[in-house]
């Protein structure tokens, strides 16, 4: 899009697509998701499903993003079209990093989504992630919740042979 004017300092003010800014985020670009703030992108602009630059962030476990995002305004437990959040994102990956930035900022460590009722530690547990494992529990994740199906986080890891995951959930 062309350059605008900018109404109070009158610099230059480059409009950025929320599409752009959500895969700048996917991607942690870090540099270009601050410009785009900076250029007035609502920081909680979201897709045709819900979901925000946090939650895009948050899945491939760019930290330094959603560090940026969080202290820009974005709002940690807002939720996509299926009722995932940013820590469930976070949780599919092996990204301990950021699920710990996460749950230190508050986001809810046993929220479920309205889909299937999977927690963060279901997603982790499935994946076989140890490490977010072990910071969930850390943060209180209650490893007997149910799914709608009725599986638990020691469900999944059984049912995946993730034997590391399980001796956490076991103990």
């Amino acid at each position: 899009k062309p350059a605008q004017p900018a109404a109070e300092t009158g610099a230059l003010k480059v409009e950025v697509d929320a599409s752009v800014f959500l895969e700048h985020a996917l991607n942690g670009n870090l540099e270009a998701v601050r410009q785009a703030i900076a250029a007035g992108t609502d920081v909680n602009s979201t897709d045709e499903q819900q979901r925000t630059a946090l939650l895009f962030a948050s899945f491939n476990g760019h930290t330094s993003v959603v560090k940026l995002l969080l202290d820009q305004g974005a709002l940690l437990n807002q939720r996509d079209a299926m009722g995932r959040t940013a820590l469930m994102f976070a949780a599919t990956g092996d990204n301990a990093e950021t699920v710990g930035l996460l749950l230190e900022e508050g986001a809810e460590v046993n929220a479920f989504d309205t889909g299937e009722g999977f927690t963060a530690l279901m997603h982790a547990a499935a994946e076989g992630h140890v490490e977010v494992v072990r910071v969930l529990l850390k943060y209180g994740a209650d490893a007997a919740m149910r799914d709608a199906d009725g599986d638990s986080a020691r469900d999944f890891a059984t049912r995946n042979r993730h034997d590391d995951v399980l001796k956490l959930l076991v103990n």
